[in-house]
Parts: C-alpha cells; structure tokens; sequence
C-alpha cells in the first residue's frame, strides 16, 4: 500500500510539472482579480504555425516545434487584454535553444520559470519544454502588474522547480558572459554534420573566444562525426579519443576533445589569451560531475 501511494504521488508530481496539453495547460492559467481568461483557446501544429508567426516559423520548426496554444485574458471592466502564447517543443533543450535564440544578453532578466525577461507588457520565459510568450498592447502600470502576475503563477504551477538544461552547467564560469549559451540544434559552425551543440561566449582581455559542447549520444557517433568532419578539412589521420585539432579553413583551427559520446573544444578566431588545455579540461570535469 505505501508503494502504491509513494507511485500515485511521484505520478501526480510528474503530471503536476509536464502540462503539455492545451486543456492541461488551460488548468494552470491563474485567477488574477480583474481579468477573465477568454473561453477560446487557439492552438497551432508545425504545419499551420506559419499563420500566427509567419516568417519566424521556419526557426521554431528548427528547434522541434510541437504545438502552440494562445489563451486570452480580457479585462473585467475596460478593453486591455493580454494574450499568452506557449510553444510545446519536444525537450527542454529544443525549447532553450529557441528562447536562447531571441532572449537579449543584457537587461531586462526576471526570475521566472528557468529563465525569464521583461520590457513593459511583454514577458517571455521558459519552463521545461515550454517557451512562453505574455504580452499586451496596452502598457498602462494595471496591465504590466496583470502580465507580471500571470507569468509568474502560471510558471510556478507548472514547474516550481523550473530549471535551465543541466548540460550548461559543464561550462567553467571563468570569463564567460552572462546569458550568452545557446543551444545549435542542426548545422554548429554551418556543417550538417554538427548538430546538438550547446555553446557559450566568453571573453578575455576584451577579446571574444567561443567554447562548445557537443553530445553526440554514442562513442560510435561522436567518431562518425570526426570522421565526417576529418574528410571535410582533408586531415587523414583517423581521430582517436583525446586532444585534438581540427583545422577548419571556414572556422580556423578548433582545439578540441573527444572522450566518450562528448565533443568538445574552443572556437578562438581573435587570438585571445586563452589557457586552452586548461579550459578542455575543466569541461571534462564539467563533464564528470553530470
């Protein structure tokens, strides 16, 4: 009986953080005095996404879009309104990769859900695979508090524990911007064969260099990447697991690693003072620690 009950809890927990559908999203949608949610929800799937964002649709695809669902609040007693738009994408990482795709590097960052920013009535954020977008035309002091309150019940509901992808934790912090990682889903660096990167921007001496991390899933696929990417740059002997240099005549040289399913290394066009061997290995035990 105790496991039952410790299984319908752990159950009850997991549907409390992944609403995924339009009616269980339509649940965690708070009562905010003087607002009423509209009865009509909207959705949109990868094939008529295009009618509500047009030209922006091709990168949402991109990054494995799902569906949209758009809800409505209206005032009670006036004609503001506030419109909230939720794109389900398949991961965490795929709904990163778009929110990190639009964020901006410097102002305007909240607390909400993993990840959030605010410019008056507008205010994004991202909670599991959720990227949600809260705003309004009407920028009245009432109507920013209303957007403000919504965004921050509805993220809680849905994930208290919201959190950004564990992967951007095996970057050092030592010279790295703020909010600059992203996550490349297909063609890192403009080859086909470079997908699933996460990367981050750091600068030193006021020189900017790049660090990623790719998972390639498998040791099998990290050495068919290399293999791809050895042919491309004509380098002929076979990669083996350990320090590497990738000499790319489009990206110039890559110093890099490969230990199991991990890729990872330092783009440094700008020739900044970078201790490479000391930042690989700090990401290895980046690496490690997950």
């Amino acid at each position: 009986m105790k496991k039952a009950v410790i299984l319908w809890a752990a159950l009850g927990m997991a549907h409390c953080i992944s609403a995924q559908t339009p009616q269980e999203l339509k649940t965690k949608l708070p009562r905010i005095k003087g607002w009423n949610v509209e009865a009509t929800v909207e959705t949109f799937d990868p094939n008529t996404l295009f009618e509500r964002i047009n030209g922006a649709a091709p990168n949402y695809l991109l990054y494995d879009f799902r569906e949209l669902t758009v809800f409505v609040y209206r005032q009670a007693k006036g004609e503001n309104y506030v419109t909230i738009q939720a794109y389900r994408h398949a991961t965490p990482e795929d709904a990163f990769g778009i929110y990190a795709s639009e964020r901006p590097q410097e102002t305007g960052f909240v607390a909400i859900g993993a990840e959030g920013y605010q410019e008056g009535a507008m205010l994004n954020f991202l909670v599991n695979n959720l990227y949600v977008k809260i705003e309004s035309p009407s920028s009245d002091a009432g109507t920013v508090a209303a957007v403000t309150q919504i965004a921050q019940a509805f993220a809680r509901k849905i994930n208290p524990k919201a959190a950004l992808p564990e992967s951007l934790q095996i970057f050092p912090s030592e010279n790295k911007i703020a909010h600059s990682e992203q996550f490349i889903a297909k063609s890192f660096l403009g080859h086909e064969f470079l997908n699933h990167a996460f990367t981050a921007d750091y600068q030193a001496s006021g020189k900017n260099y790049q660090v990623f991390v790719i998972n390639a899933g498998a040791p099998a696929e990290a050495k068919a990447i290399l293999e791809k990417y050895y042919r491309f740059t004509g380098q002929t002997d076979p990669p083996k697991e350990g320090r590497l240099t990738v000499k790319d005549r489009y990206n110039g040289n890559l110093e890099c690693q490969w230990k199991g399913k991990y890729l990872w290394g330092i783009l440094n066009d700008s020739q900044a003072p970078v201790k490479t061997d000391e930042v690989l290995k700090m990401i290895e035990a980046g690496i490690a620690r997950k």
